[in-house]
């Protein structure tokens, strides 16, 4: 049974701030792929793959895509499939199609069906263009500024061409298997429509990884995504650099709590809630990105204890290299 020694408090809280490796490596070894099937959990695949704007390939049976506004979004299904929307769709081939975004912000359904009834259903997300933020502010939300020269150069931290437009009925809904568009929210305070980027790549990540924990033994139907998107002003406010992750939304800080106490869970089974977890949880994440599989999810991955606001947690992005940080 998981416990925390209040009266030893001071003494974890001493342990929390020094970095902490699994105790053997051995056991985080990548599962078999012939002993992959996990009781109970379901990884959410359609059978079949979509590629969406000739850039992402998903097979889940339900994704998201970003839009701008009258974009025309190619899709290529990896078998013969039957489209439909309820505008703007032309059907190619039996396996392609073009979906043309209307030319107002909203939230669209792209379904496509395979042979055998299997199904994807695709949430298109038309953006409001970034172009519409006065003086920082976005229809009424502060956004703050995003940095004009982009980090190291890269496509990737270019400001973003414009954000999702999410009112309270679209919180819950979901943009892959077990995920929502509510997780990934920022903090910060506002009005009852916030604004959001939830890149792609970064939910293809996580639905990977989660499949990855369960199969190894660690059995969730999904992390807690503890800091999702953050405006510039807000992550500014809380004093992290101005080309973090989070402002793009390419980066999620996540645990896993399956009993709904707040806390990272016991990973590594020393019966203790501390950092040691969330090390764990890093160490095996490190090993899965050495893999040849996991090249296009190379990104950034951090390791951090307990403060007086939250529990250790991991920070895992989509920024294209390989960064490391937390560890001395």
């Amino acid at each position: 049974m998981k416990m925390i020694q209040l009266a030893t408090l001071g003494l974890a809280l001493t342990a929390l701030s020094l970095p902490a490796r699994a105790a053997d490596m051995s056991e985080l070894a990548p599962p078999d792929p012939a002993t992959r099937a996990v009781s109970g959990y379901d990884a959410g695949r359609a059978g079949f793959s979509v590629l969406i704007n000739e850039a992402i390939e998903a097979d889940y049976r339900t994704f998201a895509t970003l839009v701008m506004p009258g974009e025309q979004v190619p899709l290529s299904a990896s078998t013969a499939v039957r489209y439909s929307a309820e505008a703007g769709l032309q059907t190619l081939s039996s396996t392609d199609a073009v979906w043309q975004a209307p030319d107002t912000p909203g939230h669209h359904v792209i379904e496509i069906r395979d042979m055998a009834g299997n199904l994807i259903r695709l949430n298109a997300f038309v953006l409001r263009p970034a172009s519409e933020i006065e003086a920082g502010v976005l229809q009424g939300y502060a956004i703050g500024q995003y940095p004009q020269e982009p980090y190291r150069g890269q496509d990737a931290y270019l400001p973003p061409e414009g954000f999702i437009e999410v009112p309270p009925e679209l919180r819950d809904l979901p943009v892959s298997p077990h995920f929502t568009l509510g997780q990934f929210l920022c903090k910060q305070e506002g009005g009852p429509v916030r604004y959001a980027i939830v890149r792609e790549r970064l939910l293809l990540k996580l639905e990977r990884l989660l499949e990855e924990v369960n199969a190894h033994g660690w059995r969730t139907d999904g992390f807690v995504v503890m800091s999702g998107y953050r405006t510039p002003v807000y992550n500014a406010g809380i004093g992290n650099g101005r080309y973090s992750r989070h402002v793009y939304g390419g980066a999620a800080d996540i645990y896993i709590d399956e009993d709904n106490d707040g806390i990272m869970d016991d990973l590594n089974g020393d019966g203790v809630l501390d950092r040691r977890d969330a090390a764990a949880l890093y160490d095996f994440i490190d090993r899965i990105l050495e893999r040849p599989d996991w090249t296009d999810f190379h990104g950034g991955l951090g390791e951090y204890g307990s403060t007086s606001a939250h529990g250790p947690f991991v920070h895992v992005d989509e920024r294209g290299w390989n960064a490391r940080w937390g560890r001395s």
